[in-house]
């Protein structure tokens, strides 16, 4: 791939990859494409699911226009293909030989079923890394099992350690089970190649939501392994090492808020209160923080305490107060989307990034990477593919099929 002389190449060029991975997966690809990779996203003639995922584009109802597509696809281009006619199955082994690697979430067994599985690939490519993401991983006992990502939540151990004790555990509201697995397929997939270049041999990786997510769940189960103590969603006072934290409300929202923690103690807490007019309030018995965790009523006396004072402040004011001073109080908004978006850390990061659409005016906005790599840059090069966007340049241009094959393998819906 040629780039101007003024710019620096992308790390991963030199990659090509096929992108079969459902929402478990998809992410995978969205950071090796955005990395530099050649990525071409392989979906039914009829269109992936993924395109009926809400919210749409001004909310019409068109498969063109999710946002979900949108944002996990990006930098790829896009073919359709059905891999269960005999001609479509040509096709991928085709593709194959070009790849790299390939990214699937299928049920372990479907690709083998089809004559596609890793052992017939690998025949036609030596070199290939296929990196298969599903729910539970390809063995085991649950392995056929289908899995949302609410199930890697819940499964893992994660979501029993939400909430608070009494109330029924909570789930985390984004996919960070989907997000984690496929973090993790990202990073061993690029191990994987490092491995290549050095054996020339390549492999399959295998995945499990529920393994990766696991470590989600922090040192709860090495606790009950080494201890055979089942850690519990302790209210606000009881959870972490110790610690004095909670969510509470203030004025225009809520603060996230922690003492008695590496880096601030309730000494500084009564500090700041009382720089603010509040120290006549604060009962000096709770500089001992065990006294405030330990005492179910001192507990409730030093929430509603903590809750008046924030109340008289935002979240901004509350964060700007606790941070501008010699002893820190650790003080932070909880923020919603829209403060995010209007963050001034992340503008300043550039963490946005403007793409035009067709048919759209104004360019739709994207989220940047999470981080910075200067002299191998990250950069959102295209929108995501329209379906079958990159059929005749993909099947014509780059496999040579011939204008009437290509028409007649459309009209079978082979493509």
């Amino acid at each position: 791939m040629q780039h101007p002389v003024d710019e620096k190449p992308s790390p991963l060029t030199d990659l090509k990859v096929l992108d079969l991975a459902g929402p478990i997966g998809v992410y995978c690809t969205k950071l090796l494409a955005d990395l530099g990779a050649d990525v071409i996203r392989i979906e039914p003639p009829t269109g992936d699911p993924m395109r009926d995922i809400a919210p749409l584009h001004e909310g019409q109802p068109d498969r063109e226009n999710s946002l979900y597509w949108w944002h996990f696809n990006t930098s790829k281009r896009g073919v359709t293909l059905d891999l269960e006619q005999p001609e479509g199955q040509e096709l991928f082994k085709r593709l194959i030989k070009w790849a790299d690697i390939a990214v699937e979430s299928f049920v372990p067994g479907y690709m083998a079923s089809l004559g596609i599985g890793f052992e017939n690939l690998a025949e036609l490519n030596p070199g290939l890394i296929l990196t298969s993401v599903t729910p539970f991983g390809q063995h085991g006992p649950y392995s056929e099992f289908k899995g949302p990502d609410i199930g890697g939540q819940a499964m893992s151990g994660v979501m029993q350690q939400v909430g608070f004790d009494g109330r029924a555990p909570y789930t985390i509201a984004t996919e960070s089970a989907y997000w984690s697995a496929a973090i993790f397929a990202a990073n061993a997939t690029m191990l994987a190649v490092t491995s290549r270049d050095f054996t020339g041999v390549g492999q399959q990786i295998d995945v499990s939501m529920q393994r990766a997510m696991s470590l989600g769940a922090g040192n709860a189960i090495p606790t009950y392994d080494v201890l055979g103590e089942v850690l519990h969603r302790g209210d606000m006072f009881e959870r972490g090492r110790g610690q004095v934290r909670a969510v509470l409300p203030c004025k225009d929202g809520y603060i996230f808020f922690i003492a008695a923690a590496p880096g601030t103690s309730m000494e500084a807490v009564h500090d700041l209160m009382a720089d603010y007019g509040f120290g006549d309030k604060f009962d000096l018995r709770w500089l001992d923080a065990a006294f405030v965790r330990e005492d179910p009523v001192e507990r409730q006396r030093f929430e509603n305490f903590a809750v008046e004072f924030f109340s008289h402040y935002t979240r901004r004011e509350l964060m700007d107060m606790a941070f501008n001073r010699e002893k820190q109080v650790f003080a932070v908004p909880t923020d919603t989307p829209e403060d995010v978006a209007n963050s001034p850390q992340l503008i300043d990061r550039g963490f946005f990034v403007d793409v035009d659409h067709p048919g759209i005016d104004d360019p739709i906005r994207y989220l940047g990477p999470p981080f910075r790599l200067p002299e191998s840059p990250w950069r959102l090069t295209r929108r995501a593919p329209e379906l079958g966007q990159h059929n005749e340049e993909v099947y014509h241009d780059m496999l040579g099929i011939g204008q009437n094959d290509l028409a007649r393998l459309t009209s079978k819906g082979v493509i």
